[in-house]
């Protein structure tokens, strides 16, 4: 029989030695890494905690620490070093007060980091002794569209249903008017479709034709002009040369021709001479097979009965081989391909968007994961310069990011980080002579299974040098920084293994270059995401994906590449010339005066989607502007291919303020009785065709050629009818 020698010592000394063998040590920690406080709050409260406190007291000073933007005496008060105590056996938590000043500066979110060092009587908890303050500030005014263009929406056409279950089956990614034809068509990329859609009455779209492209490849884009269709067609296997497909304007095969690899864009020159397709050049997943980029050029001179392909020249970049060095040191990023077999600079460029020079003389291609512009001479179809497009500095005014999804709220803030612009789409247009370049910075990772460049910020592998951020770990917080997407593949500038500059994707912004030199003439900087997150109602789904069939997250997407702007084009109106950028997560499209090239002037923002369920138009790409001269109506138009919910959203654009030199006739009056209604139809005094809005350009009624409307479900209030001929008329339901 085992003795138990437990039970011969004494109780009290079996109950010392049990108490001895579990002490653990006084702890103290900060509650929360982050706290947000408004300016003009008066004071902003830190808790700190103490852990297995013991028979004395314990103190810890606090200090404010070097990170931050926020400046003590200007923006909050801390003059000295404060001492925290926590009275002996208690464990309760202590509040260190701190007063905020509120300045009469208009300013991003602000903050600043206090450090909780020198305890007494306890040890600070492993990573828990610094803690970020965000200042919100209370005196930056929500950007104010000029509000000259007004935009009411005609129709959003579902051209397919686009998923059966999680599968998405189509799409409407690419989208392209015919003037001469009144005919729309859509690269239906998912469903491997050519759409074609009858636009003679734009509030009324119906289906014409749809075309199966899988025994041709994958489609990815479109263009049209007098009546000849060109489809940019992935080849099956997706880094063999693609080709272009060209149609006529009811979908009959006309010509065939070979291009590079994976062409993801196709457009004709102005004058119609040329086709070109972006030939993006993707590796293989495993990146075993990493074809080059290029842009194929197809000349149209002699129509495309004669077309052959002898009219198709393909410029590559092999010519700047050579040159790897001294790209990279100029702001182009050459990185892809396995550790054994590194990329070339022909194979590691990819171009993604071709814009033509008004006298279609120059090509302007952007290269997205390069975060460079390519020009190409149409003369001599020669790639003639590779320019970098240049970094977003977030820590200038004006520049700073909604960086966390889960910091509780849109915190716009300056941060030691450069975003990469990557531009999507470009356009062109000219201002007193001088040709300028337009971008839409919407980012892009490269993300294989052979190669990723994708990391959280939060990462274990992601390791800051510690010189340049000395405070790292809170820098990795979630609340902070930890959750942005960055590359591991740029700011490792000593090359030792650390990260010394961080850099994440896209620049949330456009951007406008003069094309001759490629100096930047402007930056958007924040004034999409400024717009999305006060808009009201838009404000409720800042930064929240395009997922169809869910519930729209706010700020999901603010940990990544916040609203994406991804389609851009121009349009003339009168005497102004006007930028249209679409948002492919966020949604929705806004105008801008670009007159000034240097000082663009927001004129609206709208945004057909739901804000509380998945239905709606998400995910626009494609853009294109209709002017009054080639609209069905007479009325100019703006048209979105949205192609996560498979629709062509459809807007006329009224304008309250023209040049003189397009002045059209004034509108004849539109008058609409009873007004007030109540539960009752509405007269119109003429038939027209329009939309009725309520007062914060949501749509509720659309009319198409008619003189009246019920108005029947209407909730109280005041709402403008827009007719497409440019009359509005107030109605006030009671």
């Amino acid at each position: 029989m085992h003795q138990n020698y437990c039970s011969l010592l004494p109780k009290t000394l079996l109950l010392l030695g049990m108490a001895v063998g579990t002490a653990q040590a006084q702890t103290i920690s900060r509650v929360a890494a982050t706290v947000i406080g408004n300016e003009n709050a008066g004071s902003v409260s830190l808790a700190i905690s103490i852990q297995n406190p013991g028979a004395a007291a314990s103190t810890v000073e606090a200090v404010v620490q070097g990170l931050g933007t926020a400046t003590a005496g200007q923006d909050f008060t801390f003059t000295t070093t404060q001492t925290i105590t926590f009275p002996d056996g208690s464990t309760a938590n202590q509040t260190l007060t701190i007063p905020l000043l509120d300045d009469a500066l208009a300013e991003e979110t602000e903050y600043f980091t206090v450090r909780l060092q020198n305890p007494t009587n306890a040890t600070l908890g492993a990573g828990a002794t610094d803690i970020l303050v965000y200042i919100k500030d209370n005196d930056t005014p929500a950007p104010v569209p000029a509000g000259n263009l007004t935009l009411s929406l005609l129709q959003s056409y579902q051209n397919g249903t686009p998923f059966s279950g999680n599968t998405q089956i189509n799409s409407a990614e690419i989208v392209a008017y015919d003037a001469s034809t009144k005919r729309l068509y859509v690269a239906n990329s998912v469903g491997g479709k050519l759409d074609i859609l009858n636009f003679t009455n734009p509030g009324a779209i119906t289906a014409l034709a749809s075309i199966d492209i899988k025994s041709y490849g994958g489609i990815n884009s479109v263009a049209v002009r007098n009546g000849v269709v060109a489809c940019a067609i992935e080849n099956t296997n997706p880094q063999a040369n693609g080709s272009v497909v060209f149609f006529d304007q009811n979908g009959a095969f006309l010509k065939q021709v070979t291009v590079g690899a994976m062409p993801d864009m196709v457009t004709f020159s102005p004058d119609g001479t040329y086709v070109l397709t972006a030939n993006e050049g993707e590796p293989k997943a495993d990146y075993t097979v990493d074809p080059e980029g290029s842009v194929s050029v197809i000349d149209m001179a002699g129509g495309v009965a004669g077309l052959t392909q002898a009219n198709v020249t393909t410029a590559t970049f092999s010519s700047f081989n050579v040159q790897a060095a001294q790209l990279r040191a100029q702001g182009i990023r050459i990185y892809g391909g396995r550790a054994a077999s590194p990329s070339t600079v022909a194979q590691d460029l990819e171009p993604e968007y071709i814009a033509v020079s008004a006298d279609s003389r120059m090509a302007y291609i952007t290269l997205q994961e390069n975060n460079g512009l390519a020009t190409l001479d149409l003369a001599t179809k020669q790639i003639t310069a590779i320019r970098p497009i240049g970094y977003s500095d977030l820590r200038l005014p004006g520049h700073g990011i909604d960086a966390s999804d889960q910091s509780g709220d849109v915190l716009i803030a300056n941060w030691p980080i450069k975003g990469m612009r990557q531009p999507d789409a470009i356009a062109s247009f000219e201002v007193g002579g001088t040709p300028y370049l337009l971008t839409a910075n919407e980012g892009d990772a490269r993300d294989y299974t052979g190669f990723s460049e994708q990391v959280r910020l939060g990462s274990s592998g992601y390791v800051l040098d510690p010189m340049a951020f000395p405070n790292a770990a809170l820098l990795k917080n979630t609340s902070v920084l930890g959750r942005l997407n960055v590359t591991n593949k740029t700011g490792d500038t000593d090359g030792d293994g650390d990260f010394d500059e961080i850099y994440a994707y896209g620049g949330r912004s456009f951007s406008i270059y003069n094309a001759t030199t490629g100096a930047e003439a402007y930056d958007s900087g924040n004034l999409l995401e400024r717009v999305t997150a006060t808009s009201a109602p838009y404000r409720d789904i800042f930064n929240a994906s395009n997922s169809f069939g869910e519930a729209p997250t706010r700020k999901n997407r603010s940990d990544d590449k916040g609203p994406e702007p991804e389609g851009i084009t121009t349009g003339q109106l009168g005497n102004n010339l006007y930028a249209f950028v679409s948002m492919e997560r966020t949604g929705g499209v806004m105008g801008f005066n670009i007159n000034n090239p240097a000082s663009p002037v927001l004129e609206f923002y709208v945004n057909n989607r739901s804000l509380t369920a998945g239905t709606g138009d998400l995910g626009p790409e494609g853009i294109v502007f209709v002017s009054a001269a080639n609209s069905p109506t007479g009325q100019p138009m703006l048209i979105l291919a949205n192609e996560v919910s498979s629709t062509v959203a459809v807007y006329s654009i009224q304008t309250t303020v023209l040049g003189t030199a397009a002045a059209r006739p004034t509108a004849a009056p539109l008058l609409l009785y009873p007004n007030p209604a109540q539960g009752t139809t509405v007269r119109l005094s003429r038939a027209v065709s329009g939309m009725l809005t309520d007062l914060l350009g949501r749509p509720v009624r659309q009319l198409l050629a008619t003189d009246h409307f019920d108005a029947n479900g209407l909730a109280a209030g005041v709402y403008v009818l827009r007719a497409t001929d440019g009359a509005t008329s107030k109605l006030i339901v009671k």
